[in-house]
């Protein structure tokens, strides 16, 4: 009766294990099967992120597009998300370099300067004590007329 068990045993347990033959050990063990439908489908999926998340690729319609697309898959490949490998494989634009020269700009406007020949507001205030009846565009007419 042992014998009877034990051959009973051993035929379930031949039976549940994998036979391992040359042309399963090339299979990928890892539960997905690398086929073109699948990269195809995994493409697809990265391009609507990728429309929906980054702006300016909203009219993307194919992985090539991108500017530098074998970077891109290479570090998809690594397991970077649709975003990350994006930026990573694209260069970074620069802002454009701020004007440095506004030390040079005066801080006094033109139109706020006074013109060539008018009296400075001093040499006013004394011309009003000296000429109290005068108003000070007349003053300045003066000033303008003595000093040309």
């Amino acid at each position: 009766m042992m014998e009877e068990v034990l051959e009973i045993e051993g035929a379930a347990s031949e039976e549940a294990m994998p036979q391992i033959t040359p042309e399963s050990e090339e299979k990928d063990y890892t539960g997905v099967e690398n086929t073109e439908e699948d990269y195809a489908a995994i493409i697809e999926g990265d391009l609507e992120v990728l429309r929906r998340s980054i702006p300016g690729l909203e009219g993307i319609r194919d992985i090539t597009e991108l500017e530098n697309p074998v970077r891109y898959g290479a570090l998809r490949d690594l397991g970077l998300s649709p975003e990350e490998a994006y930026r990573a494989s694209t260069p970074a634009k620069r802002a454009p370099r701020p004007d440095n020269r506004a030390h040079l700009r005066s801080s006094v406007p033109k139109a706020a300067r006074s013109p060539e020949g008018s009296i400075s507001y001093r040499d006013l205030e004394i011309a009003r004590e000296i000429f109290s009846g005068v108003s000070d565009a007349e003053i300045q007419r003066l000033y303008r007329k003595v000093t040309r």
